[in-house]
């Protein structure tokens, strides 16, 4: 497809199964030019995110969809593969039309002309946030399961614990961190 010229991706076998494929699929598509501006999305990503595709076109998607719980660390990541031109896959928090805060996986891939010049980007994505939901209760869960364990063990034997995994630089700040696991809880359950 990257050595297609735009009028042949209509008549190529190959650019009319894409487009057919892209047309019917429950993944989100999103093509954006070399500026990153949006020049076509199919209909799952509409579905996904609200926006119609007329709202989406010549903007950049990350600038209509982040919210406030969006990772600062993932948006970077996308932004810089952006920039480097290189694949990339990663999951962050994006927010529907509503305000509706999801999750969503995705994958960003450089489209270069025969030239190797850069034309664009093509984006698959997917909403995972029933799979984020249960990975923060099974976090959630075994921090709970931790803080259990190491009550049982004792006030002696815990400092032993506590202090030997700091020295290995994994301790966790328990309540913080189950704090923050309830309030994002919160959060992607209102958007389930």
């Amino acid at each position: 497809m990257n050595n297609l010229k735009q009028q042949d991706v209509d008549s190529h076998p190959l650019g009319m199964v894409l487009e057919r494929w892209a047309a019917h699929t429950d993944l989100s598509v999103v093509i954006a030019n070399a500026g990153g501006f949006v020049v076509w999305v199919n209909a799952a990503f509409t579905r996904m995110c609200g926006y119609n595709s007329d709202e989406l076109l010549g903007r950049r998607p990350g600038h209509i969809l982040s919210g406030a719980l969006s990772g600062k660390r993932s948006r970077e990541v996308l932004n810089r593969a952006i920039e480097q031109q290189i694949p990339v896959r990663t999951r962050l928090v994006n927010y529907t039309k509503s305000g509706k805060p999801y999750w969503v996986e995705i994958y960003l891939e450089p489209i270069h002309d025969i030239n190797g010049h850069l034309t664009g980007f093509i984006s698959v994505e997917r909403d995972v946030t029933t799979e984020e939901y249960h990975q923060h209760e099974i976090g959630e869960l075994s921090a709970v399961m931790y803080e259990s364990l190491v009550q049982k063990v004792g006030p002696n034997r815990s400092r032993n614990i506590r202090s030997n995994s700091s020295k290995n630089g994994s301790q966790l700040d328990l309540k913080s961190t189950i704090a923050k696991r309830n309030r994002a809880k919160k959060v992607l359950k209102k958007g389930l």
